[in-house]
């Protein structure tokens, strides 16, 4: 265990890697962290400070300069300002004169070197000569390598009484079998349902499982990035925020030190997920939409089923990093937004590049796949860019969903079992037609789209549909209700109710009065803690991983067209209000 904790420490990053982690491991073991990392302030070569025990029993002021992987020669003292040296000069010139808390002003300093790996030999007597130079009897250092800091993740996080055998056992195999996605996902989950099932009900404890879920993911994410596959730790990672959102939800509205703790610990896994989306997608995914059919071929499967299957579901992910950073944009500063804003738009326009070079995702062969759809229309408003590309998909997913159904195609069907898809349609017939399309949520999505657009003839065409060759098929719109805040973030699926018999032969202004009066006579969806609180990309997340179709909510206040024909985003519907 102490080797798979050294290992994942060596090959974290300086920045928003180890740094990043560091602060909790610290609070953990009875550190109090007055100082974290920072970007755009000027640190004095200081990554963290804390003010805690010494090996000797004294509580002194410790501060923290980090370095990433072993350090060698160049990172000791290159020349630059950023070197290790460099840094530990700052510290004793500027930080300890101007920036220690008055309360520690009288207390003894330690000065530490962090990096995630080892001190190299040529270096070794370079670095201990400079601290036997500068060590006074307030002033003293200490290394803390990848070895120390193991020991600290094990005696801390990670230790004997809140991570047993059972769990490490789970957590090992999990990182073992990182480059088979789908058996490390399943051991990750049961390390996740072991730890959050833990004894909980003390402030102490909760707070010690979400950080022992952020550690482990961290350390899954490092060992999938060596292998080059990231597939388990980014759908762990989205079970992760859930669980802990689990953990945060009945904080709201408190106002004490514990829920600023979980409020934390849950943005720092916000944070990691984000990052293992993005690195997804940078070396995986984006580089690639725009070739004919790449990403397409990339698949590798028999079937056609998997092809559609996981075109929909990277675009999804594509848009679901749009709309984090979209949230993530309200809470910087406007030089950063505008640099966030950005990043959205490429997002935003990666997942139409994908849509027009892989014909797949002109129709999806589930219904289910409604949830990637609403998604990037979601992040299509709140990218503000032209909608021409979102008519344009829409209307030809209607006319395809339209032939395909006529003439007993590939059709959208109601099936989500592997072995059903993989034989649809497996007759030709009305009988087994009726069968395969006996319900739809896809259908209201597109009417009300199509409809705000001004794509009349495929809204017409839809309705034909259902006048005749879909009569028999239920319409409708998914709802959270009473019971949903208690069962949605787990993916428990006894909650909710349909809207069902929704008329789409009438106008499209009457048509989405029809919707919006629906979403308003049930208040259920305002009242999920994630939409209350502000986090309500979470909300998305749940759909996403659980497969709930997308609430309507999200989307009926964007469908207002502007004086130029474009859909205006109303964030009033998006529940975008303070943190807890």
């Amino acid at each position: 265990m102490k080797l798979l904790v050294r290992q994942y420490l060596a090959s974290l990053k300086e920045r928003n890697e180890l740094d990043a982690i560091l602060p909790d491991l610290l609070s953990e073991v009875g550190f109090h962290v007055y100082s974290r990392p920072q970007r755009g302030t000027r640190q004095h070569g200081v990554d963290v400070a804390a003010y805690g025990p010494d090996e000797d029993g004294e509580h002194k002021v410790f501060l923290f300069s980090v370095k990433s992987g072993d350090l060698t020669r160049q990172d000791w003292a290159d020349g630059s300002p950023q070197s290790l040296r460099a840094s530990l000069n700052e510290i004793r010139d500027a930080y300890i004169s101007t920036r220690i808390p008055a309360e520690y002003s009288d207390r003894k300093i330690v000065i530490c070197l962090c990096y995630g790996g080892e001190l190299h030999e040529q270096v070794q007597d370079s670095v201990r000569g400079y601290i036997r130079q500068n060590q006074t009897d307030r002033i003293s250092y200490q290394e803390w390598n990848g070895d120390r800091l193991a020991n600290l993740i094990l005696s801390g996080i990670l230790r004997e009484d809140l991570l047993p055998k059972q769990n490490r056992s789970s957590f090992q195999k999990a990182v073992a079998m990182v480059d088979t996605p789908d058996v490390s996902y399943r051991y990750f989950s049961e390390l996740i349902g072991r730890i959050v099932k833990q004894p909980n009900s003390q402030e102490r404890a909760q707070l010690s499982a979400a950080r022992q879920l952020n550690i482990c993911l961290w350390i899954l994410f490092v060992w999938a990035r060596d292998v080059d596959n990231l597939e388990a730790p980014y759908r762990a990672s989205e079970l992760v925020i859930l669980h802990v959102w689990e953990m945060c939800r009945p904080l709201i509205g408190n106002s004490n030190s514990h829920t600023e703790a979980m409020v934390s610990a849950l943005q720092q896994v916000i944070g990691l997920h984000l990052s293992i989306s993005l690195e997804f997608l940078e070396r995986k995914i984006l580089p690639h939409v725009g070739k004919l059919d790449a990403i397409a071929t990339a698949v590798h499967a028999r079937s056609s089923v998997d092809i559609n299957q996981k075109l929909f579901d990277l675009a999804g992910r594509i848009a679901m990093a749009g709309i984090w950073l979209h949230w993530l944009s309200d809470k910087v500063d406007t030089s950063v937004a505008a640099t966030t804003q950005e990043e959205i738009a490429r997002l935003n326009a990666s997942v139409f590049r994908l849509i027009s070079n892989n014909t797949a995702l002109l129709l999806p062969l589930c219904d289910i796949n409604s949830i990637e759809i609403a998604i990037v229309l979601v992040l299509s408003v709140m990218a503000r860019t032209n909608l021409g590309d979102v008519r344009q998909w829409l209307t030809e997913m209607a006319n395809r969903l339209d032939f395909t159904l006529r003439t007993h195609g590939r059709y959208t069907c109601a099936f989500t079992e592997y072995r059903l898809l993989i034989n649809h349609p497996r007759a030709r017939t009305e009988e087994y037609r009726k069968e395969a399309t006996s319900v739809s949520t896809l259908i209201p999505l597109l009417v009300a789209w199509l409809g705000a657009l001004g794509a009349n003839e495929e809204v017409s065409t839809l309705s034909e549909l259902k006048r005749t060759i879909l009569s028999h098929c239920t319409l409708q719109l998914w709802l959270p209700d009473a019971d949903s805040e208690s069962s949605f973030y787990l993916g428990n699926h006894d909650h909710g109710i349909a809207v069902t018999d929704i008329p789409i032969d009438i106008p499209s202004d009457r048509y989405l009065a029809v919707v919006l009066n629906a979403c308003t006579r049930k208040t259920a969806f305002e009242g999920l803690s994630a939409i209350q609180s502000g986090f309500w990309p979470i909300v998305l997340l749940a759909c996403r991983h659980h497969r709930f179709p997308v609430p309507p909510q999200f989307w009926i206040h964007m469908l207002h067209v502007d004086a130029e024909g474009s859909l205006t985003e109303d964030k009033s519907a998006s529940g975008q209000d303070e943190a807890p």
